[in-house]
């Protein structure tokens, strides 16, 4: 009788050892289909910022270029202007 209460016992520690085990695998498993998922979504937002990076940096020289040529055009016409003035106002001392 006492052996048969033994191994009863055995029985039920390991029943109960084995369902202890089975939901620390499951908190386990969700715990790392957690930590998957963040990492996806890190990674994720990592390269739409790289690309959002990358096409701002690439607006913005554009822009930089732009505004640079601009500036460029404007001066040429400023001298331009200048230059037509100084000959029109040699012409009128020429006239003279």
């Amino acid at each position: 009788m006492n052996q048969q209460m033994n191994e009863a016992v055995r029985v039920a520690v390991q029943i109960q050892t084995d369902r202890l085990h089975d939901s620390h695998q499951r908190e386990n498993d969700e715990f790392l289909r957690t930590i998957d998922d963040n990492m996806k979504r890190i990674i994720k937002e990592q390269s739409v910022n790289a690309q959002l990076e990358a096409e701002v940096l690439t607006r913005s020289s554009h822009l930089s270029r732009t505004s640079y040529a601009i500036a460029a055009d404007l001066s040429e016409m400023e001298l331009k202007k200048i230059l037509i003035e100084k000959m029109e106002g040699n012409k009128s001392i020429q006239r003279s």
